[in-house]
């Protein structure tokens, strides 16, 4: 039988033995030393010069010295004005009090339970402030969480936390919840698309938003849908219906135009011609094709545009350019800016040097008219110029095209025969009769060329004509008359 126990190794009263408390006190003292272990340093390589009865101290250096010699790996213990070492067993614990740390002897070294601790290489649950689950195996309660970046060993700056599923018909997602009733998922559910849904009680849930994972088109299924933008539309609107394209939107967002006519496209916001050798048109697209508020500028940057070599922008079908079927560029670098009303209207927002070709007319006669002492209206018959068809050679006379200011320009040149110096008057006006528009001259000769101009506010739809009065039979042997827009009016 031994005389000792086999883990703390006290000392065993034997039978007949003599002086039996002097083995009683030593296992007592060394249950005293060794039950509930708390040593005050691990570190010292030899024993301290004062210590206190009872103190106890890990010796971990490999050779120690002084009254510590031979302890290595050991317990030294100070009683009785003594220094004596006990080897430890695996499994032992140590408390040390300088660190407030636990250390555990594993059978050749003493380790701290800390470091231990910080490499944990698998754990079936955790909780943190609340007991973890079967089906939550983590748990933390929490106000707040924080992951961040590695800067110890040392990371590179990145943060990634990754959600893994076995297969695409699972689900790898975050689950929102308010009172532990569902609201929200956001993953790769049922498929590999990511996927948004919504629930207002945690039980029926609407899809607001998918990413297609072979595409990545974004489609939002529970949203009103809006009207999808052309190909090379390059505005900001969403398009809710249909996918398009618009990697090269920015690309045609400022298109040149080299001597040829051009159908402008929807996405197109700068046409620029860049040669011009002859007029061209460019014809506008559909108004409700355009985005709204939206400008797009038409310029001249070859600097070839004239009046005989011109630039004209036409609208499409039915559409009007402040109220006309088009305008014309008629000088170097002119350009207009325009927007479109989204239906069927286009109105210039900013102009250049522009031509209101469509509002123009050049009209005279060549045969002789008899005035006497009654408004006669001057018959035009021959047309010069007449772009926007505005001249009604039948009835002569010019219809507005809008509400404007408008030049007026002509003349007459009058045959007296008799020279009897009468008082003959020209107008151009909505009606024949007198009033401030009317021009009064003598006549005093054989031939007379007499002028006329004005500007006058005219409305859309007025009717301008030439007229004459004379006191005495005069003869209007030629006329011309000229007409244009010179300035819209709101």
């Amino acid at each position: 039988m031994s005389d000792s126990t086999p883990h703390l190794g006290l000392p065993l009263l034997a039978a007949s033995q003599a002086q039996k408390h002097v083995t009683h006190n030593e296992a007592l003292g060394l249950l005293d030393a060794l039950v509930q272990l708390a040593c005050l340093d691990k570190d010292l390589t030899a024993p301290p010069p004062s210590p206190a009865e009872g103190d106890r101290y890990l010796v971990v250096a490999s050779n120690p010295g002084g009254a510590w010699a031979g302890f290595a790996g050991q317990v030294a213990r100070y009683a009785d004005g003594v220094w004596s070492g006990v080897v430890p067993k695996a499994g032992w614990l140590a408390y040390l009090v300088d660190e407030a740390d636990l250390y555990v002897f594993d059978g050749a070294a003493w380790t701290s339970v800390r470091r231990t601790l910080s490499v944990i290489r698998s754990v079936t649950r955790l909780g943190i402030n609340t007991e973890a689950d079967s089906t939550n195996r983590l748990a933390v309660k929490a106000d707040a969480a924080l992951l961040t970046w590695d800067d110890v060993t040392p990371g590179r700056g990145d943060m990634r936390v990754t959600l893994n599923k076995k297969a695409a018909a699972n689900d790898a997602a975050l689950l929102f919840q308010t009172g532990y009733a569902s609201r929200a998922l956001f993953g790769t559910l049922g498929g590999d698309d990511v996927t948004l849904k919504v629930s207002p009680d945690g039980a029926s849930f609407a899809t607001a938003l998918t990413a297609a994972a072979a595409t990545g088109v974004v489609a939002f299924p529970a949203s009103p849908t809006a009207p999808t933008p052309a190909a090379r539309d390059n505005s900001a609107r969403l398009a809710t219906t249909t996918y398009v394209d618009r990697g090269d939107a920015a690309a045609f967002a400022r298109t040149q135009v080299e001597d040829v006519a051009y159908t402008i496209l929807p996405g197109d916001r700068t046409v620029a011609v860049i040669a011009l050798t002859a007029g061209r048109a460019l014809t506008l697209p559909a108004a409700s094709a355009f985005p709204q508020g939206v400008t797009l500028t038409v310029l001249d940057e070859s600097g070839a545009c004239s009046a005989g070599r011109t630039v004209t922008v036409a609208c499409a079908g039915s559409d009007t350019l402040n109220g006309l079927p088009a305008l014309t560029l008629a000088t170097p670098y002119g350009r207009v800016a325009l927007q479109s009303n989204g239906a069927n209207k286009w109105t210039v927002v900013h102009t250049s040097l522009v031509l209101n070709r469509p509002t123009f007319v050049d009209v005279a006669n060549g045969a002789t008219t008899t005035v006497g002492s009654t408004f006669t209206r001057i018959a035009l018959t021959r047309i010069n110029e007449d772009g926007g068809g505005n001249w009604d050679a039948v009835n002569s006379w010019y219809t507005c095209p809008r509400t404007g200011v408008y030049q007026i320009t002509g003349s007459l040149r009058v045959d007296d025969g008799i020279r009897a110096g009468t008082q003959y008057g020209v107008a151009v006006h909505t009606a024949e009769q007198d009033g401030p528009w009317f021009l009064w001259h003598a006549v005093g000769a054989l031939r007379s060329t007499y002028p006329y101009s004005r500007l006058s506010l005219q409305n859309a739809g007025d009717r301008l004509r030439m007229f004459s009065f004379a006191d005495e039979t005069v003869k209007v042997v030629s006329a011309g008359l000229q007409i244009c827009l010179i300035s819209d009016v709101a």
